[in-house]
């Protein structure tokens, strides 16, 4: 599968989730989506002297904040803070489904495109490197699965290797929604059916 924006575009919900009274407390994350030969993924890895979710792959994000005044703003705003990549929204291509983080956070995924290759650098303490992957990287490795017994109920989480970085957890579940919505052939991408 070659990944263009228009067939990622058009299989993507348009409009922004209408309950931002009820994601106060929630988060916002930047899918964002660079290169036209070479569609990549921008990602980050936190900081090993976190408390939480230290040396993980994530992608930009963060919860969003009582100035902010949609969800689009606010990861416009954690991609900028986190990477320092300006973007802006009609750079923004659609949305991903909501997920539950496992503080029991919604999660909405702006997906964003972006024709030149982006490059970002860490800009806050927190996050120790900016990186991308190929989409294609994801296409081609079928995914390892694991037995999640943070979630309830108990769930396969999918996890990928790429240039020494796992990527799984809540950063990996939103990528294979991404996956499974713009996909044609996602057999590679289903879970286990038991547990």
């Amino acid at each position: 599968m070659y990944v263009t924006k228009q067939s990622v575009q058009k299989k993507l919900s348009k409009r922004e989730p209408a309950h931002l009274e009820m994601c106060r407390g929630g988060a916002a994350v930047a899918f964002v989506i660079s290169g036209v030969d070479r569609p990549s993924l921008t990602l980050c890895v936190k900081a090993s002297h976190l408390r939480k979710h230290a040396g993980e792959v994530s992608l930009p994000g963060g919860k969003i904040e009582s100035t902010d005044e949609s969800v689009l703003e606010a990861a416009l705003r954690e991609l900028r803070e986190e990477t320092g990549l300006t973007l802006h929204g009609k750079d923004c291509i659609g949305y991903l489904n909501p997920i539950e983080s496992l503080h029991r956070l919604s999660v909405i995924p702006c997906v964003f495109w972006s024709d030149n290759s982006l490059m970002g650098v860490p800009r806050e303490q927190e996050i120790s490197r900016v990186f991308t992957i190929p989409i294609i990287e994801f296409l081609e490795q079928t995914p390892a699965f694991e037995v999640s017994h943070h979630r309830l109920p108990e769930v396969w989480m999918p996890k990928w290797y790429y240039d020494n970085e796992k990527i799984w957890g809540l950063t990996a579940l939103i990528i294979r929604d991404f996956l499974q919505i713009v996909s044609t052939n996602h057999k590679l991408l289903d879970r286990p059916s038991t547990l």
